[in-house]
């Protein structure tokens, strides 16, 4: 709408007219001093002019122009770019793919608005970030990476962002999951906020919400990180499988090998079928070690209808076969200070797989235990019988384990109270497979124990009787190492050795009483040692002794004596571990004779495609017991690295014939909080916007976004204000100067013509 008014000078217009009286009166009645007509006309026309232009700027006429249009604001859009929005959203696509969709038809239809109305464009996850643009490709360079949602940090951002413009709304685009700590008032404050100002907000909720069928899921878990087989041997797999809203569905689940190669071999399904909404199903499932090599065990869970995360649906154990056998199995009745030794000095080596079984002597009323299953052929490859009574075993027990022997496995026993003759092995089935004579009327009583026909009195130096793989502890002159070696104990008695083809002494007393005996039985090893207190030599500094001593006894009784020399020994404290906590690891270069201490170690990590990054370690110096030798080591930590499979890799410094390098295969897996929770939680951002529900705040469907467009467009209607535009003569320099110049120009003609004509 345009008008006109007049805004004379000093407010008034009686004024502005007495003024303009006078000027007339004056121009009228104080004429030209002149008597020729044409000249008084001519003056007075230039006089009328100059005081038609003053009083027009006295009256100061005005031009109005009154508009109505929305005041300037600025309106506040965010979207998520945490790692959830990877997840489905429930219809085929991502919760990304949904919200990028939903933004460019978004922009698109605010694109038309008055300019007045500035759109900022915000990203969230733990924190907010403001993009430059605001056209619908602006979301298109970025990528749901974040790690953490933080929904009161967005909405802050969005007041923030305003730079103290009026703010028209704000628009939250996201699936609603809070996985970061809520640190100080948390969202609703924020929105409670923006409500006391008058802003709407408006929430764009994408993903599936909560439900018995949305929560679908199945995963694997706790299978171990790792497992050392030896081909052809039968191992029981254990793991869980966890289930939620697959109540009565068959589940199955694939046991499969994958070699260096990548090439997978399914050995084994198992079918499961939930009978709760939520459940937790062990599985034990017996597999056959392959070839020797190195493998990944894969046991995974096939995909259901409507499971939102399948990443969980699998988990991965290495493997590392070795040729032949090397499960020992030791039965121990008397916890003594040799079985811990022993144990310690086994398990060193991660070829030989030890599992302990104690058999408490006051439990003798149960007697005999029942351990058939650990007794069956293949089950173990070398059986190691302590300070145990035969009773606790019972005949036909003893009966398997002979015929174990027979088939090929080997038997070791050891010294004590309760072996051989006194411990009633003289007249069990045993009797034939041990390679010694033992008296049966040695039953061990109490009265019996010390006797010196069943006990050898200590301290009892040990010499050698025949060279022999099992005794060579190195050195120049292998007699004295084992002269030199701390005295045992005591030992048992026997009567003697058997007379029996391969049937050897291999160490003896001072005396030459036998003390170490093999044999054969069948196409199984057996050895009788009649000490039990080699841990002394651990104790007194002779601990490479004492470890290689077992390792070659155990690795006769496999028939696979000791050809190798040294080797790299790596220990990871994780096979499998998370992307962000990637543990320690330590290496060393075990000897079985004398310790390399002058060997310089490197560490290093391959991934799949064959890089190689060096990694920063640190060397120290260790000595096991007192006057052994110094060995040198490595310690470091992992990287952080992206998730997927690596090799550790261990090698010397300068390249050794004689020392290999060793690799380590592990895991880095992603186990984001975002991940971890499939579920979005749209509840929560319409209840947000339910807290602006007064000025227009709403929940909109990202199928619903021309209504979320009509609703601004009308916000902003209702924002429209009365805009009054005056265009005031001489307020402006053009309109100024040109009244100027009009009136100089008249007063000026009026002197010249006055000049011209001798008026002046």
């Amino acid at each position: 709408m345009t008008s006109f008014a007049l805004e004379p000078i000093y407010g008034s217009l009686l004024l502005v007219f007495i003024a303009a009286i006078a000027t007339i009166a004056v121009i009228v009645f104080v004429t030209p001093p002149t008597e020729n007509p044409a000249h008084r006309r001519m003056l007075i026309i230039v006089r009328c002019i100059a005081a038609a232009v003053l009083l027009l700027a006295a009256f100061r006429p005005a031009l109005l122009r009154t508009d109505t249009r929305p005041a300037d604001a600025a309106l506040i859009i965010a979207a998520d770019t945490s790692r959830s929005m990877t997840l489905p959203d429930g219809d085929g696509a991502t919760r990304w793919e949904t919200q990028l969709a939903a933004w460019k038809k978004l922009a698109t239809g605010l694109s038309d608005l008055d300019e007045s109305l500035v759109i900022r464009l915000l990203v969230y996850d733990s924190s907010a970030r403001k993009l430059t643009g605001s056209g619908p490709s602006a979301l298109d360079d970025q990528a749901p990476e974040g790690e953490l949602t933080d929904l009161s940090a967005a909405a802050l951002a969005t007041i923030q962002s305003a730079q103290g413009q009026p703010i028209a709304g704000v628009v939250l685009m996201g699936d609603g999951a809070q996985t970061a700590p809520i640190t100080g008032s948390g969202a609703q404050r924020v929105v409670e906020t923006l409500g006391s100002l008058g802003v709407p907000l408006w929430t764009i909720p994408i993903g599936p919400a909560g439900g018995a069928s949305a929560s679908r899921d199945v995963a694997i878990d706790s299978l171990p990180e790792s497992y050392q087989l030896f081909a052809g041997n039968e191992v029981e797999i254990d793991f869980q499988v966890l289930s939620r809203g697959l109540a009565g569905v068959d589940v199955p689940v694939r046991l499969s090998w994958i070699d260096t190669a990548g090439k997978a071999n399914e050995i084994a399904t198992r079918n499961i079928a939930p009978s709760q909404s939520s459940q937790v199903t062990p599985l034990s499932v017996p597999i056959v070690a392959p070839d020797p090599g190195t493998y990944r065990l894969r046991v995974e869970a096939d995909s259901q209808q409507g499971e939102l995360v399948t990443t969980n649906n699998s988990q991965i154990a290495f493997v590392e076969v070795r040729e032949g056998g090397g499960r020992i199995l030791y039965l121990e009745g008397t916890p003594r200070m040799e079985q811990t030794f022993v144990r310690r000095s086994l398990r060193r080596f991660p070829d030989l797989d030890l599992t302990y079984q104690w058999i408490p002597a006051d439990t003798s009323g149960s007697w005999p235990i029942d351990l058939r299953n650990w007794l069956q052929r293949g089950k173990f490859d070398i059986y190691m019988i302590g300070d145990l009574d035969a009773d606790a075993l019972g005949d036909a027990q003893l009966r398997d384990l002979a015929e174990a022997v027979a088939a090929g496995a080997g038997l070791v026993t050891l010294g004590g109270f309760q072996s051989y003759g006194s411990g009633g092995y003289a007249t069990s089935p045993l009797a034939d497979v041990i390679p010694v004579q033992m008296d049966p009327n040695r039953r061990r009583s109490i009265d019996a124990i010390n006797r010196d026909d069943v006990q050898i009195g200590g301290p009892l130096d040990i010499r050698l009787a025949r060279n022999h793989p099992i005794t060579d502890l190195g050195g120049d002159d292998p007699a004295m190492v084992w002269k030199n070696l701390p005295p045992q104990l005591g030992a048992n008695r026997w009567i003697g050795p058997k007379v029996a083809p391969g049937v050897q002494v291999l160490l003896e007393s001072p005396s030459q009483e036998p003390l170490l005996v093999i044999g054969e039985y069948g196409r199984g090893r057996t050895a009788a040692l009649a000490f039990d207190s080699t841990w002394r030599w651990w104790r007194g500094g002779k601990s490479d002794a004492h470890r290689r001593f077992w390792r070659q006894l155990a690795l006769w009784l496999l028939a696979r004596e000791e050809t190798g020399g040294d080797k790299i020994v790596i220990e990871l404290d994780a096979r499998r571990f998370e992307v962000k906590s990637p543990p320690e690891f330590r290496a060393s270069v075990q000897s079985l004779g004398e310790a390399m201490n002058d060997r310089e170690l490197i560490a290093e990590t391959i991934d799949e495609s064959g890089n190689v990054t060096p990694i920063n370690v640190s060397t120290e110096s260790r000595s096991e017991a007192s006057g052994s030798p110094t060995q040198t080591s490595i310690r470091g930590q992992l990287p952080e690295l992206p998730a997927g499979f690596y090799r550790l890799r261990v090698r010397p410094a300068e390249e050794i014939e004689s020392l290999e390098p060793q690799e380590l295969a592990f895991q880095v897996i992603d186990e984001s909080r975002e991940l971890a929770q499939p579920m979005a939680d749209p509840v929560y951002l319409r209840q947000l916007a339910d807290l602006t529900a007064d000025h227009g705040g709403a929940a909109f469907t990202p199928d619903e976004i021309d209504a979320l467009i009509d609703t601004i467009r009308q916000r902003r209607r209702a924002a429209e204000t009365p805009i009054v535009e005056k265009y005031r003569l001489g307020d402006g320099p053009l309109s100024g100067w040109i009244l100027f110049t009009l009136f100089a120009v008249a007063l000026s003609t009026e002197w010249f013509l006055r000049r011209q004509w001798g008026l002046a």
